[in-house]
């Protein structure tokens, strides 16, 4: 078989039952990381049961693949010895011309995450799984084993630079964001302390109407979803879904929007709030959303809802939400929370800073935002080139 034919994968490597290792660490297998010990990262929250003794083991070099995420890319060649679920499946190499380290990037390339795609089986992408049976015919172009490493060697010190430039980027729209909430923070931090419940400038509250999946439609008018709400500012966007109404049905005119209404998510992403504008005014929201009219000759919607961005303010929200045994809000608790109400002159100079500044922090965010999304496309690119032979590695310096 050569190199330009390529070979399947199941001559390389054969599935590895090995379990009872109960006393090993637990590795996780992450898409844009590989094989890693699971406590090396905080976001995991996936509780390990007990009774681990049908995990399976791990050596180094062997190659873990995420049955149901496969099609994504969670797969790769472990540098750790550890365990994982028995959802996973655990190859272990049978053939010496392999080199772990390019085959963990070549198996996690471009066109062979789109292999895995098209032999995923199940009714739809969340259900979806990749057995063995299937991978396993999967060919791949296998250099001789010095060509590999050297390709490896090649994708290492690109590779690692692009990380760099990444980790960069990513600290910095960390810190943007930061210096936003500080920004935002600051500007209320000199009124007074007194504050008002919101219900004294309530003038229409309720949350948006059940049980409309069954209008969904390709045109039409517009169906506020939680999704829309932002995080962290006032802005609604997002995709846009259309709802075609039967003409029976009235209900829906207790929650069509106005320009200056107050937006709250109450079931999930609890403290994202947003002010209606006239791209979406006339829409009308989901049950997971409620809707706020409050009276804009005493209160300015944007210096209400910059205030409700306020640390002060998310901090009232999630009270509110983790109060009883569900983390929601109920209209009381919109009702409930408590604001400064300052002249409206300078509600109005608050919302105009807090406009100005916001944009161009926000401005500097999607600039580095798009210049990781740049990176990490070139990052691919740059594997996918290498591994496929499109990149001549035995002229780069």
């Amino acid at each position: 078989m050569t190199a330009t034919q390529g070979i399947r994968l199941k001559y390389l490597y054969s599935p590895s039952g090995e379990a009872n290792h109960p006393n090993e660490e637990v590795l996780s297998v992450y898409r844009d990381h590989g094989v890693i010990p699971k406590s090396s990262r905080s976001d995991n929250f996936n509780k390990t049961p007990e009774n681990v003794e049908r995990y399976l083991l791990v050596r180094p070099g062997d190659l873990v693949v995420n049955r149901m995420k496969a099609w994504q890319g969670s797969l790769g060649v472990s540098d750790y010895r550890g365990i994982v679920s028995g959802d996973y499946e655990v190859l272990r190499p049978i053939s010496d011309s392999v080199s772990g380290r390019y085959m963990h990037y070549a198996l996690r390339s471009r066109h062979m995450v789109g292999e895995y795609r098209v032999r995923s089986t199940g009714i739809r992408p969340s259900q979806w799984r990749l057995y063995w049976d299937k991978m396993g015919d999967i060919r791949i172009t296998l250099p001789p084993l010095e060509g590999q490493e050297r390709i490896a060697d090649y994708l290492d010190h690109e590779t690692a630079q692009i990380d760099t430039l990444i980790t960069e980027q990513l600290r910095l729209v960390e810190m943007l964001r930061e210096r936003r909430q500080a920004v935002i923070d600051h500007a209320f931090a000199t009124l007074p302390g007194e504050r008002i419940q919101l219900r004294r400038f309530i003038r229409f509250l309720t949350s948006g109407s059940r049980g409309w999946g069954e209008y969904y439609a390709d045109s039409g008018d517009v169906f506020v979803r939680i999704g829309n709400l932002p995080r962290g500012s006032l802005s609604l966007g997002g995709e846009v879904q259309h709802v075609n109404l039967p003409p029976t049905v009235h209900e829906g005119q207790r929650t069509k929007l106005r320009i200056g209404d107050l937006l709250f998510s109450i079931t999930a992403y609890i403290g994202s709030v947003a002010v209606v504008d006239q791209e979406w005014a006339d829409s009308y929201v989901s049950q997971h959303v409620a809707l706020c009219r409050i009276n804009q000759s005493v209160l300015d919607p944007h210096f209400t809802g910059y205030f409700m961005l306020t640390t002060e303010g998310q901090d009232q929200l999630s009270e509110g939400a983790f109060g009883g045994t569900k983390v929601q809000l109920a209209l009381d608790d919109i009702r409930a929370l408590r604001i400064p109400v300052p002249t409206r002159e300078v509600q109005r100079q608050i919302a105009e800073h807090l406009d100005r500044e916001t944009s161009r922090i926000d401005t500097l965010i999607a600039e580095s935002e798009r210049l990781v999304e740049l990176s990490q496309e070139r990052r691919a690119a740059l594997i996918t080139a290498a591994v496929t032979g499109q990149i001549d590695i035995s002229q780069e310096s």
